[in-house]
């Protein structure tokens, strides 16, 4: 059975990232720069204070140890080879010319989800989360330095890590909605940003499908990741 918090959190991501795509889609050019400001500081806001509530109140006091930051530090390695392998996938990568609505879906979101769920089924301490997408973030800014999207990778760890907190961690259904959650909010904040960054905006026609497909995508692979981590749990421990 699913945690009535987890639910909440993973609706509210999902309303608020559907919202704000339907906002900036439309109303961009009007907000400026102060409207990607604002939607920054207000999604850090929510889910900063649902993870700071959470923390106070009904999670166990759990440090993480040294056998955490190295798994996390092996799931990060290989999230960062699934970033690039996603655009160079030998025979794969005729998908970003043939269907580019489907190819991130396919390409980054589908083994995404494989990772992060196999990660923290492995490590379903709070922290893991929050640490596991913001060390991918930084490594990301490693290779290709823009800080503005340090802005999203903030929001995406916080939401992830309120969610993984009030869910019951490390159950399939859990990492399933993860997996739903993280695909439509990280795909949403990646348009909103790529509207002020790269300039290129994009139609809700073509957006918001993306968003639903990256989402059902990384539900996917959260499937596949807790059958792998499960397994890998029992042999390690």
């Amino acid at each position: 059975m699913m945690n009535i918090k987890a639910i909440v959190v993973a609706a509210v991501a999902i309303i608020t990232s559907l919202v704000s795509l339907l906002f900036f889609t439309a109303y961009w050019e009007t907000v400026g720069w102060v409207g990607l400001w604002a939607y920054a500081g207000i999604m850090i806001a929510i889910f900063g204070v649902l993870l700071l509530i959470f923390l106070r109140f009904g999670v166990e006091k759990s440090p993480l140890k040294t056998i955490d930051f190295a798994i996390i530090a092996m799931f990060v390695a290989l999230m960062t080879v699934i970033d690039f392998g996603s655009m160079f996938v030998p025979g794969l990568s005729v998908l970003w010319y043939a269907v580019p609505q489907v190819a991130g879906s396919i390409l980054y979101y589908f083994p995404l989800g494989i990772a992060v769920a196999a990660a923290l089924k492995i490590s379903p301490k709070p922290g893991s989360a929050f640490t596991l997408i913001f060390v991918y973030s930084i490594i990301g800014q490693v290779f290709f330095f823009n800080p503005i999207w340090l802005l999203r990778s903030i929001i995406a760890s916080l939401a992830i890590e309120a969610y993984y907190v009030s869910s019951k961690r490390g159950t399939l259904s859990s990492l399933m909605l993860l997996g739903f959650m993280f695909g439509v909010l990280y795909s949403g904040a990646g348009i909103v940003f790529q509207i002020y960054a790269w300039g290129l905006w994009q139609p809700l026609f073509v957006t918001i499908p993306q968003m639903v497909l990256a989402g059902v995508m990384m539900a996917v692979g959260a499937f596949l990741g807790f059958a792998l981590g499960d397994r890998a749990k029992t042999v390690m421990y």
